[in-house]
């Protein structure tokens, strides 16, 4: 699943109250001061301000909802097919566009049925995303099927069903007549049947790309077995 983003009650309410209360207080208790002093009140607002800037800024940051940290495409082009590293470098760019707009659609997003599409869609981008850091898949060329298969859930399938989605939501309001509302709910099952099938053929692929890694782990500690073995029985190792 996504990491749960934090709703602007969170990451914009919590640090503006914060900056007010504090803000506030500190213009008081330093005003109230520099009255019995028989200064001003300009410097107390100026610190009052100061602070909640201060304390707004600094909540707001730590409260801010983190982005996925950016896909690695090898330590070198070196290291990648020219093709390959052109046509992952697309599906990065198609994935985080989607990404970005799925968040965007989740933040305007009514009812648990819609939220519950869009993060499944933005799990299956997530994945892709996890899937196109791994040197199995980069060391393939751009005609892989199972490249161009990431190139177009990224790029076609996933985008097509979130269009999808976007269409639907404004039939399911209060105000659409019974028939209109219940045809966009059938619209909603099945956009999250196709999204379903999708995440089937990722954990195919995974497990692919997982299970090629046994093998190999497989056939090196075999050979590490069978090499250190016939040296330990070496007799020309204990002249």
């Amino acid at each position: 699943m996504p990491p749960r983003r934090r709703g602007r009650w969170l990451t914009v309410g919590v640090p503006a109250v914060l900056a007010a209360a504090l803000g506030i207080s500190s213009f008081l208790v330093l005003g109230v001061s520099s009255l019995v002093g028989g200064a001003g009140l300009l410097s107390p607002l100026l610190a009052g301000l100061g602070v909640a800037a201060v304390v707004g800024g600094g909540t707001g940051y730590l409260l801010r909802n983190r982005r996925p940290q950016p896909v690695r495409l090898g330590r070198s082009a070196a290291e990648i097919p020219a093709g390959t590293r052109t046509m992952l470098e697309k599906i990065v760019k198609d994935s985080r566009m989607q990404r970005r707009r799925i968040q965007r659609m989740q933040r305007r997003a009514r009812g648990s049925a819609v939220t519950q599409i869009l993060q499944r869609a933005e799990t299956l981008l997530l994945r892709i995303d996890t899937l196109l850091g791994s040197p199995v898949l980069q060391s393939r060329r751009a005609s892989d099927a199972d490249v161009m298969m990431l190139e177009g859930m990224a790029d076609r399938y996933v985008p097509e069903l979130v269009d999808a989605l976007e269409d639907t939501v404004g039939f399911l309001a209060p105000t659409t007549t019974e028939a209109a509302r219940a045809r966009a709910i059938e619209n909603l099952h099945s956009i999250e049947e196709q999204l379903v099938v999708l995440g089937d053929r990722l954990d195919r692929l995974e497990n692919d790309v997982v299970s090629g890694v046994t093998r190999s782990l497989d056939v090196h500690s075999e050979f590490l077995r069978t090499r250190f073995t016939d040296s330990a029985e070496d007799p020309l190792l204990d002249r």
